[in-house]
């Protein structure tokens, strides 16, 4: 979705670590994903916790050579699918060759002689996490991003028949982890509630002065800006819709802007001379940020289905953090139980679409369009929601202390 721009200033963290008695951090995708899971690591972790931290992955590097050592640092695992000669499998690597995995890392946990473990459980991590909580040979902490069974297994067709299994493990290792950090409260109470456990909150770390003002919205159109996965393609069209009913009531054109992995290119071909629908694929966050600033309104959509209910309630979108430091306006396309919703208040930075009606959504556009205020910058409005989530010296204090209590 997204790529940080720039490393953030250090924040002095970890003292329980040095590069000669390291943590090992354990995440399914590379230490150079552009997912938002990698967006937050990196952001937490300045170069004097890099150091101290030994990263190791069963997914290859996506900017290097397979056969090619990333760094002392950042370890390819060889025990899994893509290290035995095949094509990287996520399935395979959470049931026959989890155990492998497991035996790997603690290998490289002995070999480094680390202090602690700390795994983020997305993907196959989550079964390599319940087989290493099981053997205790090391204190470990937990991440969640997103729910493994509820919010990603649920809704994929591909590991929806592995949702038992992955709870199974997902909560083993929940219950036997030293300690927990979650994206959200909602996902806090969640997992108090259901597996008996206590978490704290940390997300992505902004600091001071990352929210600016945007030039005033004068552009003779309804631009919409949408970076990042909607989850699936059935909103947007309801939001072309929209944005064409709208456009035709105030006389001017439409027009969508979408940026990174979506579908984009399928929505530009329905269409295709109702309005103008930009596609850009994949561009940094500096880049996203200035495109951004250009558009009317920024779109922040999560899934309406019963099946989507376990994400919209408890995830939280890393996107968000890229939209703030555009200062523009925001519309929530969102059920009223989604995480997102307490963005929603009497600033009207944050406008909230409840429905899947297209006619709903084209007098929401209209009525904001003809409101003044969401024309000009919002950094005021954006600064608060930084400093409510993202405030970079309040999360990493929080993840540090977690993790240098490990290791006392």
């Amino acid at each position: 979705m997204i790529s940080a721009a720039s490393a953030s200033p250090t924040i002095e963290g970890l003292n329980a670590y040095t590069p000669e008695r390291p943590l090992i951090l354990l995440t399914d995708y590379p230490p150079d994903a552009a997912g938002g899971g990698a967006v937050i690591l990196r952001d937490l972790l300045g170069p004097s916790e890099r150091e101290k931290i030994v990263w190791v992955s069963p997914s290859r590097s996506s900017s290097r050579h397979a056969s090619e050592q990333t760094s002392s640092n950042e370890v390819w695992l060889r025990a899994g699918s893509a290290g035995r000669g095949g094509r990287r499998s996520i399935g395979l690597d959470s049931t026959l060759w989890a155990g492998a995995l497991a035996k790997e890392v603690q290998r490289i946990a002995v070999d480094r002689q680390a202090r602690a473990v700390w795994i983020v459980a997305h993907g196959s991590a989550v079964a390599i996490a319940a087989r290493l909580t099981r053997r205790r040979a090391w204190p470990i902490h937990l991440t969640v991003h997103d729910d493994p069974a509820f919010a990603n297994a649920l809704r994929s067709k591909r590991y929806l028949a592995l949702v038992p299994w992955i709870e199974r493990d997902f909560a083993s290792a929940l219950r036997r982890a030293t300690s927990i950090d979650v994206i959200g409260e909602a996902m806090a109470v969640r997992y108090r509630n259901r597996y008996g456990v206590d978490s704290v909150v940390v997300h992505r770390g902004l600091q001071d002065g990352s929210i600016e003002p945007s030039p005033v919205y004068e552009r003779r159109a309804l631009r919409i800006g949408i970076l990042g996965s909607t989850y699936s393609y059935e909103q947007l069209p309801v939001l072309g819709r929209s944005v064409e009913a709208a456009s035709k009531r105030l006389g001017i054109p439409g027009e969508i802007v979408v940026m990174g992995k979506s579908h984009g290119e399928r929505l530009k071909a329905e269409m295709a001379g109702k309005i103008e629908v930009e596609v850009t694929g994949h561009v940094d966050e500096l880049a996203a940020v200035a495109l951004l600033r250009g558009c009317f309104l920024l779109y922040l959509n999560y899934p309406f289905g019963r099946c989507d209910a376990v994400l919209r309630q408890t995830s939280f979108p890393t996107k968000l953090s890229t939209y703030i430091q555009a200062s523009r306006p925001l519309l929530l396309h969102v059920p009223p139980d989604s995480s997102v919703m307490p963005l929603v208040g009497p600033d009207g930075y944050a406008k909230p679409w409840g429905t899947l009606n297209a006619s709903d959504g084209s007098e929401i556009l209209v009525e904001l369009w003809r409101d003044s205020p969401n024309h000009r910058s919002r950094h005021f409005e954006a600064e608060s929601v930084r400093l409510r989530y993202y405030d970079r010296s309040k999360n990493c204090r929080t993840l540090f202390q977690s993790l240098d209590a490990l290791a006392p």
